[in-house]
């Protein structure tokens, strides 16, 4: 590893967070960080003070991103599509894997020593990261810059080649924007909601690999919600996701063929979920990722979207279980 390598390479797990919350995908952020990469060793040169170096990768990545997304449609959450979806019709074709929100494996979770406004774990909680999508790519820049990795006024205008009043205005409009959408911290950041009892968790994993569905519903809170991306649907409330799983998955349930283990993403306890196959194996089809309330199942997110489960194999999820 020469000089220059030694400098950028402990800033690449930080950047690919960074390129993870600009795009909603796990998946793409691994790509952008290479390119991150490839970019800042072509212009190495252009590094005067090496002290800087963490200023000038962000600026490269963030115009990596915003080039990107000017390519890509906007991705969203399963809760934001509207009205729950009536359990008891058949759910619509799934949608194009570039349209949802991915999780992100809580390996990639770094701490930021900078002066930042959010926390680490609030930054990559999944209503925070499907809110900065509904920013527009310069607010979204923006915000991310100043108030997640802690770059100064200064160098976010110079990283967006702006001015600091523009800087100033798209932070107060993105601020703004966002309080709008996630609402307050209490709601949503993981540093404040009751965190998921390792004991609810591994009761909640044996109903499902038990088949037993009066046990799956009893652990769920009455306003549960549940979604299932790249599935365009959601559902609301512990009736609802009942009759849903009675009308779906309860014959799969009871001939016993969900296998789960447990896993985190975005700061978040989940689990990742099997089915067996005919020749006995169990293949990966799901990261499932909960949250709690009054000690009950609040929030599901199965998320089966391939690529996705792609890169939480890569941090070392089995793609099978035997």
């Amino acid at each position: 590893m020469n000089d220059f390598e030694k400098l950028v390479e402990p800033h690449r797990t930080e950047l690919r967070l960074h390129c993870y919350r600009m795009l909603g995908s796990s998946s793409d952020a691994e790509d952008m960080v290479q390119e991150t990469l490839a970019r800042a060793f072509r212009s190495q040169d252009a590094l005067q003070d090496r002290s800087a170096a963490r200023a000038w990768l962000y600026r490269i990545a963030t115009n990596v991103c915003l080039n990107e997304l000017a390519r890509r449609p906007l991705r969203a959450r399963g809760f934001e599509l509207g009205p729950p979806h009536d359990p008891d019709i058949a759910p619509p074709a799934s949608t194009p894997d570039e349209e949802w929100i991915e999780p992100c494996p809580s390996s990639w979770i770094v701490a930021n020593d900078a002066d930042a406004q959010y926390s680490t774990k609030e930054s990559v909680a999944l209503a925070f990261v499907a809110a900065l999508q509904v920013l527009t790519p310069a607010q979204r820049a923006v915000l991310l810059l100043r108030e997640v990795v802690g770059l100064s006024a200064e160098e976010t205008a110079t990283t967006l080649q702006g001015s600091l009043s523009a800087v100033n205005s798209s932070l107060h409009r993105a601020r703004a924007a966002l309080d709008e959408r996630v609402g307050p911290r209490e709601h949503w950041s993981p540093d404040l909601n009751e965190p998921v009892d390792r004991a609810l968790l591994q009761n909640y994993l044996r109903a499902w690999e038990s088949g037993d569905l009066k046990a799956v519903i009893a652990l769920l809170h009455a306003e549960a919600a549940f979604s299932m991306p790249p599935a365009p649907i959601w559902f609301g409330g512990r009736a609802a996701i009942e009759r849903f799983l009675s009308n779906r998955f309860c014959k799969t349930l009871r001939a016993g063929q969900f296998r789960g283990l447990p896993v985190e993403a975005n700061a978040q306890a989940g689990l990742a979920f099997y089915r067996v196959q005919e020749d006995g194996v169990a293949q990966l089809f799901a990261i499932h990722l909960v949250a709690a309330r009054q000690s009950r199942i609040v929030t599901i997110e199965h998320f089966m979207i391939p690529a996705a489960l792609s890169t939480f194999t890569a941090e070392g999820v089995p793609a099978t279980l035997r």
